[in-house]
């Protein structure tokens, strides 16, 4: 799991509701005669600024290099990736399997849809695990596959799973392993084409 830091968080979501306040206050108060009555309705003000602005960061704002990693602990990996998967199906006797990868992330969530030349898989939960001190960078999943009905008498629908390890805030490459509920293993490899 991801390390959040609640200190920071908290303290930057206080000092940001207190900084909002300030200006409000000292831009419509007279500091000669303080009108309490006035100052207590910039409570709501205060309050409804600071949720669109806190609506901004989880939606978009959260990508800007200025929050890593003091207040955002992973990295950006939205966008499409291409690669290629190895599989130990028929003990090895595929050739490496073309894939194409689009991740799509909001600071709360993670989708992974993949698709092959025979199949499309999207995942069913996906979390990050990132542990400085565990020497851990990762991105994990679980996903159902769907053949084209095609193939399905040799390739069934199934569930599996991937890990893909990455390094730093900067990745343009992953690297990993995945396992299927049809006791298949694999290797996969992917490559970064566009950010989104």
């Amino acid at each position: 799991m991801v390390t959040y830091n609640i200190r920071v968080f908290a303290f930057t979501i206080l000092g940001l509701a207190f900084f909002t306040y300030g200006i409000i206050f000292l831009s419509t108060q007279n500091l000669d005669s303080i009108d309490f009555n006035n100052a207590l309705t910039h409570i709501s003000t205060t309050i409804s600024i600071n949720v669109i602005l806190w609506t901004l960061f989880i939606k978009w704002a959260w990508k800007w290099k200025m929050f890593y990693p003091w207040l955002v602990p992973f990295p950006n990996l939205s966008g499409e990736w291409e690669g290629e998967l190895k599989s130990n199906w028929k003990e090895k006797s595929l050739d490496p399997i073309p894939t194409e990868i689009k991740i799509s992330q909001t600071f709360f969530n993670v989708q992974v849809k993949i698709k092959t030349n025979e199949s499309r898989s999207h995942s069913i939960g996906a979390s990050f695990d990132i542990d400085k001190d565990r020497g851990l960078e990762q991105l994990i999943y679980s996903y159902i596959n769907t053949p084209k009905s095609s193939v399905r008498e040799r390739s069934e629908i199934h569930y599996g799973s991937t890990i893909l390890v990455f390094e730093d805030f900067k990745v343009n490459e992953m690297e990993g392993q995945y396992w299927t509920d049809r006791e298949t293993t694999g290797e996969i490899k992917l490559k970064r084409k566009n950010v989104a």
